[in-house]
């Protein structure tokens, strides 16, 4: 099937596109979990958003888009293994940004989008906004616009009003640090794998508003301290340096609001460490925990002291 595109405005930015593009009949993409090896909040903005710096990375954890386009139509969101945090119709977040991109396109042609849940919810994994972001990939490689000139940059501005974290999900690096709410990325160049690491879900779902509303005022002092201790995060696995030299610089700010008030999640942090397991820490808001171990082998030994708990206990690893 083929589709003419024409010239478009998106704010200032005037894309044209002037040629026949063929349209594929099925792709599909695959949507990275992601965990935050740091990170601080640095201010709160007059919109009510915070502003903070961050350590992005990709994990081997992923949900599954199947897009098939049709002449005509709408679009059509099926939801395997929703679970009851995921709504099914259009206020998924895959539904809004795939209509976002029909509209931003200009495309009349009908998509049917297949999700396959596997990164729980709640869980400070991103795993909406990496489906956000695969999506927008998805309709840009199944509508033939992929490498056409000013279509990411476009998409990248989709992104941005989808969610927080979605424009990391864009990107190509598997590790990024991110700034102003998390829109803004410079990616970091890791030198040497990290290792593998057990990720511990309590399956308890954290709304990120209410921890962003709990969290304390911030003393300018120690901000400026746990930045500093970023950039030498940085500089430690820009050089390929082992664990032991950068486990304790990984934090996590919203760490102060969510254990004290959910104990399963405090009670899987200790348990990681208390079985081995390096630089434990809670991801993003909640409630996953993650630690790293020495092997596959160990982290495989850890999970299995972890099976008489109520948890998903996944053995995975950093992308890239």
């Amino acid at each position: 099937m083929e589709v003419t595109f024409v010239t478009f405005r998106f704010g200032k930015i005037v894309v044209t596109l002037m040629e026949t593009v063929r349209i594929l009949e099925r792709t599909n993409v695959q949507c990275p979990a992601k965990v935050n090896l740091f990170l601080e909040i640095t201010g709160k903005r007059r919109d009510g958003y915070h502003n903070l710096a961050t350590l992005f990375a990709k994990i081997g954890i992923f949900d599954m888009l199947e897009l098939r386009t049709a002449p005509v139509g709408p679009i059509e969101l099926t939801v395997e293994n929703a679970g009851p945090h995921v709504p099914v119709g259009s206020e998924n977040i895959v539904y809004r940004a795939a209509d976002l991109f029909r509209k931003a396109f200009r495309v009349k042609c009908g998509v049917k989008i297949l999700l396959k849940k596997n990164v729980p919810v709640g869980a400070g994994l991103g795993g909406g906004s990496a489906d956000a972001a695969g999506t927008l990939l998805g309709m840009e490689r199944v509508f033939g616009l992929d490498g056409k000139k000013g279509v990411r940059t476009k998409l990248k501005k989709l992104a941005a009003g989808l969610g927080a974290d979605v424009p990391f999900f864009l990107q190509d690096a598997p590790f990024c640090i991110g700034t102003g709410i998390g829109e803004k990325l410079k990616p970091l160049e890791v030198k040497k794998a990290l290792p593998w690491m057990v990720l511990v879900y309590p399956r308890q779902a954290i709304a990120t508003a209410k921890v962003y509303q709990g969290l304390p005022p911030l003393r300018r002092e120690n901000v400026l301290t746990r930045v500093n201790q970023l950039d030498t995060l940085q500089k430690k696995l820009r050089n390929g340096r082992p664990i032991s030299e950068w486990a304790d610089l990984l934090f996590n700010r919203l760490e102060e609001v969510v254990l004290p008030i959910h104990p399963e999640v405090l009670q899987a942090k200790r348990l990681l460490a208390q079985l081995g397991a390096r630089g434990t820490l809670m991801s993003g808001s909640g409630s996953s925990v993650f630690g790293f171990a020495a092997s596959h082998a160990e982290g495989e030994r850890i999970r299995s002291k972890l099976q008489g708990y109520p948890w998903q206990v996944f053995v995975t690893s950093c992308l890239g």
